[in-house]
């Protein structure tokens, strides 16, 4: 305050100066001090000093009156630094220390008020102590040595029994953290035991604290508001240890202690927590079997819950879920079993710890064995654990020895073993069916035969490690047996409809668009002799990779079949689902026993109508393609030529029918109907193609020149050539026999067509006749009516018979010539001819150099790699 005094003086002085305005004499004193005194402090300041140091008391008249121009000019500076000096302090107080100021204000204020209220608090205490009535003065004993320890050790065992009341919610906390709910409730009655101890106010009882001269009650206020507390840990208590039997991994000894203490505290009887423990474990089952094994199950499952057939799920991860579901339902059963199960020799665990807790077991019998010490639980050895030993020696004996009463000759520790029996079968009946339920769904995630299987035998191992008896287990293997085959049937039938679906559609497309883009077949010839690009490893692989030699190698021999890309993809279709199905029934058998030899036998037995069945269905879509492409109003002879190699393979090639696993009968019929549709097709096939033939030839006929050549004309020769070009393009050249007998019909179906038409006389259609005729001598009998009808038509249009000779004998010449071209429709020898191998008809005997095809033809890239150049012929 004096600070700012100063601070408000300085800065009046320096206004009346500035301001040219007289300052008053009155209006300059400070009201404690007269005029005199500033005169007389001044007068004295002047005669010490100088120059007056104590300018602030003086007036501005004295000021001027006394003291020179300079002395004023130094007052005016010292008073104007002072002023300046005050100004920063102000500013550094209000700048750094207004808020402790603040602060320390209200901190201040507070302390004063809770002073306040802390003598109120006081002082009504002294009032409400003065206004009770006194209490009555402890007994007067005689000034023996000794008595007054008496009151000292009631206060001891008095604090002993307060010190116990106020550590139980300490010690019950931590005891329920770590699920030691059996101590927990042993310790929550002994507390309450303790209470009744401190509140009983009985003053005829001897034992009473009002005997000794406490009142607990009013004196100690704080037991019955920590008895609150202590109260409240019941429920808690039943609560936490309800929740514990959810967990199936729990001990059996812990689920034994967790039901003893429903017993104790809720009082309930042992029917009854039997159906508690029942009651959780279905919750926790029905959590685990409510798991979805989905990625997302809201955005890939159906409505149903089901997983829909193209979502593939993990086999270890249905494998997991369905080990916990199980494991669960087992470790109950066994768990149960354990507690409440009577022996022979001895009762059920449970009722030999209710036993044990009265104290009336009889252990030393040789016939019991003796509880585990989880469940062998004792006043002492709990509070030894909790308390001081010292705290515990002032408990009184009762205290010491205190054990929660069981009755044990009540009814509601006795459970029937036929109710007990009753009750475990019911639940394990049901959640036995939950698990099959559940399990479908889970199934039905798995999309091939090898994650069944795999599933299955990994779930029956644990099944039969499991705590169940045999026919518990036998149930459940009965069930998982149901499953799998059940979802091994569906997965076999997903995969011979979708076959059925996929091979026909790639069929219809070959025939009915056999020249679009996408379903362009190779001719069988073009397809022989197309070279397979040969395999080139990266110069990055350092070792060696066998799958592009494999891929290789299956290109290689299916061009050798004549396996064409588009006439693989509608066989390889079928073969593939046959294989797969195969290696299913191999994967089943490997490692089976008796059990798993009889599910097999039910696979087989439903599996064996499907197959059939596809069979049928493969028939029946192949004859009717052929049907509509053979009645069709231009039937198209490439599509016809595919279908034909379609039937071909699969009545004699492809090993579909053989691994498909339908019946023999079923077998030899569908390749009885395939050899039918394929004589059916090429058939017609054979009429189109004679057709096409006779169109192109007999125009070319008519306007052909009428110089004569030695041998056929070239129309001739080029219609000859057609069937057997036609005839190689349909691709039955790996059956020589089958491929004869399909030229022979086309050139004798051309012949006759040819002889029926007017020909014109003529030297060169003797050459042509003589020519057919040759041709048609070589297939003996079977052609002796159409080498009748051509030699016949040749002495009509040739007289001479010299002449005749010779046109014979030169078409004989030109078909040594042009056999290899014509190699088709020439039958092959009925018996080898070793010393012209590669000329059946004889080496011509025009004295021409015979070349060997290799020579002369463009050698194929694959050819390098053969060094033929190198070999002698």
């Amino acid at each position: 305050m004096s600070t700012l005094t100063s601070v408000s003086s300085a800065r009046s002085i320096l206004s009346s100066k500035l301001n040219g305005h007289g300052v008053t004499e009155k209006s300059q004193y400070t009201p404690s001090l007269s005029p005199p005194v500033y005169t007389a402090t001044y007068q004295h300041t002047v005669t010490s000093a100088r120059l007056p140091s104590d300018g602030l008391n003086l007036s501005p008249d004295e000021l001027f009156t006394k003291q020179t121009v300079s002395e004023v000019r130094a007052v005016q500076q010292r008073l104007r630094a002072d002023a300046e000096a005050k100004q920063e302090e102000l500013r550094l107080m209000v700048g750094e220390r207004y808020r402790d100021l603040l602060q320390a204000s209200s901190s201040i204020i507070s302390i004063a008020s809770s002073s306040r209220r802390v003598l109120r608090a006081i002082e009504e205490s002294r009032e409400a102590i003065v206004s009770q009535h006194t209490l009555p003065a402890p007994p007067k004993t005689a000034a023996i040595d000794g008595i007054d320890d008496t009151h000292l050790l009631t206060l001891q065992v008095l604090s002993a029994h307060m010190k116990l009341l106020l550590d139980a919610p300490e010690h019950l906390w931590r005891l329920i953290e770590r699920k030691k709910y059996f101590q927990a409730a042993w310790l929550f009655l002994l507390a309450r035991v303790v209470h009744r101890a401190l509140v009983r106010n009985d003053e005829n009882d001897e034992q009473s604290w009002v005997s000794e001269g406490v009142d607990v009650l009013t004196e100690f206020p704080l037991v019955q508001r920590q008895w609150d507390v202590v109260s409240q840990f019941r429920s808690q208590i039943i609560h936490k240890s309800t929740l514990s039997l959810r967990e199936s991994s729990q001990s059996n000894l812990d689920t034994c202690a967790t039901l003893v203490t429903l017993h104790l505290l809720d009082s309930r009887p042992l029917n009854e927590t039997l159906s508690a423990l029942f009651l959780q474990r279905s919750k926790s089952l029905k959590t685990l079997l409510s798991r979805n094994t989905e990625p997302d199950s809201s955005a890939s499952s159906h409505g149903n819950g089901h997983i829909p057939p193209s979502q593939t799920v993990p086999v270890r991860e249905v494998t997991q879920i369905m080990k916990n579901a199980f494991n669960t339902i087992s470790q109950t059963v066994y768990t149960v079993r354990t507690i409440f199960e009577d022996e022979p020799s001895r009762p059920s665990l449970i009722y030999r710890v209710l036993e044990s807790i009265q104290g009336e077991s009889s252990e030393t019998d040789d016939n019991r064995q003796p509880l585990p010490e989880e469940l062998r639980l004792s006043t002492q050895s709990l509070l030894t654990h909790l308390t001081s030993s010292a705290n515990f020696q002032l408990l009184p004996a009762n205290l010491r020895t205190y054990a929660p009463y069981v009755d044990l000759n009540s009814s509601s520790i006795s459970l029937s073993q036929s109710e007990f029996l009753q009750k475990l079968k019911e639940w394990f009946t049901n959640a036995s069916a939950q698990w099959h339920q559940a399990a479908e769904k889970w199934f039905s995630g798995l999309q091939s035969v090898k994650d069944v299987w795999t599933l299955r035998n990994s779930i029956k191992r644990c099944i039969i490690g499991s705590g169940l008896n045999e026919a518990e287990k036998q149930s459940v293997v009965s069930n998982l047996d149901s499953l799998c085959r059940q979802r091994i049937t569906e997965i076999w039938q997903r995969t011979l409809s979708e076959t059925e679906v996929i091979c026909k559609k790639r069929l219809r497309e070959n025939v009915f668009s056999p020249e679009s883009d996408t379903t362009a077949d190779v001719s069988a010839v073009d397809f022989l002799f197309q070279p397979t690009p040969i395999p080139v490893l990266s110069q990055t692989v350092k070792s060696f990779v066998g799958a592009p030699f494999q891929k290789y190698q299956t290109s290689l021999k299916r061009q050798l079949v004549g396996r064409s890309l588009q006439l693989d993809n509608v066989i390889s279709t079928l073969e593939q689902c046959a294989r797969v199905i195969q290696l299913d029934f191999v994967h089943l058998k490997g490692g089976g026993d008796e059990k798993t030899a009889s599910l097999i036998q039910q696979l087989t037995e439903t599996y064996q109508p499907n197959a059939t069945a596809l069979s049928t269905k493969v028939s029946s879509f192949i004859n009717e393609t052929a049907t509509q492409a053979v009645e069709s109003s231009a039937p198209h002879p490439v599509g016809l030529a595919f279908l034909s190699r379609v039937t071909a393979d699969l009545a004699y090639f492809s090993l579909f029918i053989r691994d498909i696993g339908c019946d023999k009968k079923s077998a030899r019929d569908f390749k009885c109907t395939m050899i039918s549709i394929n004589e059916k097709v090429v058939r017609t096939w054979c009429e189109i193609t004679t057709n096409q033939i006779l169109q192109e030839w007999r125009p070319s006929l008519q306007k052909r020149p009428l110089q004569v050549t030695a041998g056929p004309s070239p129309q001739v020769f080029k219609a000859v050539m057609s069937v057997c070009d036609s005839v190689r393009q349909l691709g039955i050249f790996h059956d020589p026999t089958r491929q004869s007998s399909v030229a022979q019909d086309v050139l004798r179906s051309l012949i006759i067509s040819w002889l029926k038409e007017n020909q014109p006389d003529g030297e060169q259609n003797a050459h042509d006749i003589a020519f057919l005729h040759k041709i048609s001598n070589l297939h003996g009998e079977a052609w002796a009516d159409i080498s009748e009808l051509l030699y016949e038509k040749l002495k009509t249009s040739v007289h001479d018979e010299t002449v005749r000779i010779d046109i014979e004998k030169t078409g004989s010449e030109y078909l040594a010539r042009t056999q290899t071209l014509l190699s088709v429709v020439i039958p092959p020898p009925s018996v080898p001819v070793f010393d012209t191998p590669f000329l059946q008809l004889g080496v011509s005997s025009t004295g021409q150099v015979q070349q060997y095809a290799i020579d002369i033809a463009k050698p194929s890239p694959r050819f390098g790699l053969l060094l033929v150049g190198n070999v002698d012929r």
